[in-house]
């Protein structure tokens, strides 16, 4: 397969094939990944970033790095189809992706209360080195001070630390060793190779080899790092409003600007949480996501037209509907707002993964 061919997906059972579903599929394969716990370090931000796999482990688990291998062919496969994967990862692991060098302080970047602890261990080490290189200082007294060392008044010994990756006791690097202020080198030096490579290392290569399949990291040079998750992952959540879905939503077949229902969906999707919205846009358009600029930059556009229903039956006992292929989505003629609500509020919950045309 030439990897200029788009891919499109359908699904068996289900109606509807084309831009929808294929968006669907991408974003059931995101939230698939984004669900195997094992493949994740906890990160406060929110972003994905590789748990770590024991270097010293003879046969850790295949499917971590198949995950990988498997991430990076979707993202590469998205930048390439001009699809949306929301698979938010941390910019460091787009920097280690892309080769980038790191320091100690990058480790705040991963966990914000270690790195601190970390750094202030580092300040602890060049102090240390410092007080060993007083060449006016006897051997005895560069000893004694170099003990007298410590984090706001608490020695390194005192802390209890052993050679093992911190939140992670199961990887050591030496077994019932703990650290003082002779070997802090060490385990400053140990913890920082860890984090920032020897436990994470096979995961970027996988997702590396994956990427490659379709398309060369290389290619991404060129971009900064949140520019990256822009294209693959679309824009960033920002609050609808009124004048903004007044712009990039058309009303047609049936309804127009001036149509009461046009004006309960500008109200409702103005209503919407950040958590809401995202619902609203997998079932609207198949993807969590608006594409980097927002509403403007979707194609199709939104497009709000009449559900018609059966002669003599109230509209208000009818579900809106769409047509993900084409971003329509079929909303009947509801009597006022607060049905209006009733019925996307029970379909946004209730009627995710699935395509219904009518």
């Amino acid at each position: 397969m030439c990897i200029r061919d788009r891919l499109e997906f359908d699904y068996f059972d289900e109606n509807g094939s084309g831009l929808g579903p294929t968006l669907e599929f991408y974003s059931l394969s995101a939230d698939a990944l984004k669900g195997l716990s094992f493949l994740w370090r906890p990160m406060e931000n929110g972003t994905l970033f590789p748990a770590p796999v024991d270097p010293e482990n003879p046969s850790p688990d295949p499917k971590v790095f198949l995950m990988f291998k498997l991430a990076g062919w979707l993202c590469a496969r998205a930048i390439t189809d001009k699809r949306l994967m929301d698979l938010p990862f941390d910019g460091l692991f787009w920097e280690l992706v892309l080769g980038y060098s790191h320091t100690l302080a990058d480790i705040t970047r991963i966990d914000k209360k270690l790195g601190e602890f970390i750094l202030a261990l580092d300040q602890l080490r060049v102090a240390k080195t410092n007080i060993l290189k007083l060449k006016e200082l006897a051997e005895e007294k560069k000893k004694k001070q170099v003990k007298e060392l410590a984090i706001d008044g608490i020695k390194v010994e005192e802390i209890g630390l052993s050679f093992v990756l911190p939140g992670y006791p199961s990887i050591e690097l030496k077994k019932d060793v703990l650290v003082t202020i002779e070997n802090i080198e060490e385990y400053i030096d140990f913890v920082a190779d860890y984090i920032l490579h020897s436990t994470i290392c096979r995961q970027v290569q996988a997702f590396k080899e994956g990427f490659e399949m379709v398309l060369k990291v290389e290619a991404l040079a060129c971009f900064k790092v949140d520019e990256i998750e822009n294209l693959i992952c679309g824009g960033k959540e920002d609050k609808w409003n009124i004048p903004l879905l007044s712009k990039n939503v058309v009303a047609s077949q049936g309804f127009g600007k001036a149509s009461p229902q046009y004006m309960f969906l500008l109200e409702y999707l103005s209503s919407l949480t950040f958590p809401m919205q995202r619902l609203f846009l997998t079932y609207a358009t198949g993807s969590p996501r608006l594409p980097f600029g927002g509403f403007e930059k979707l194609s199709p556009k939104l497009t709000m037209v009449k559900r018609l229903t059966p002669k003599g039956l109230s509209p208000d006992h009818f579900l809106p509907s769409v047509m993900t292929c084409q971003n329509f989505l079929k909303v009947p003629e509801y009597s006022s707002y607060a049905v209006f609500k009733e019925k996307f509020d029970y379909t946004l919950r209730e009627g995710q993964n699935s395509f219904t045309l009518s």
